[in-house]
């Protein structure tokens, strides 16, 4: 995140919310990652 990103986010949402939007941005861009690399497959159900 840029300082500029930041800054933004801060100036909207309390430091607390800020730290959990970043870590649950991290933990969905691992779960992507894995689901990629283990070539799971989204159907349209």
């Amino acid at each position: 995140m840029s300082d500029v990103d930041y800054a933004a986010a801060a100036a909207v949402l309390f430091e607390d919310q800020v730290s959990a939007v970043a870590w649950l941005s991290t933990v969905m861009n691992a779960s992507n990652r894995v689901a990629i690399m283990s070539r799971y497959t989204v159907t349209g159900d």
